[in-house]
């Protein structure tokens, strides 16, 4: 009996996860603050901040591939 349950618990989840959004409602869920960074103001003075208070730039974010090429 579990096992039955627990298959209908998780298809019922796969179903109800995808959506279909219509072009003229991504306007509303492309907010700011659904963004990933959704102040880079503020990160970039908080970043620099850092900076001079550790004495050292950079290391904050990826750049580049792990290739040596920026």
């Amino acid at each position: 009996m579990p096992i039955k349950s627990l298959t209908f618990i998780f298809l019922m989840s796969l179903v109800s996860g995808c959506a279909n959004v219509d072009q003229i409602d991504r306007g509303i869920l492309a907010k700011k603050i659904m963004q990933l960074d959704p102040h880079p103001e503020e990160s970039a003075f908080r970043n620099e901040v850092r900076s001079f208070r550790e004495s050292a730039i950079g290391g904050s974010s990826a750049v580049g591939g792990g290739c040596g090429c920026n």
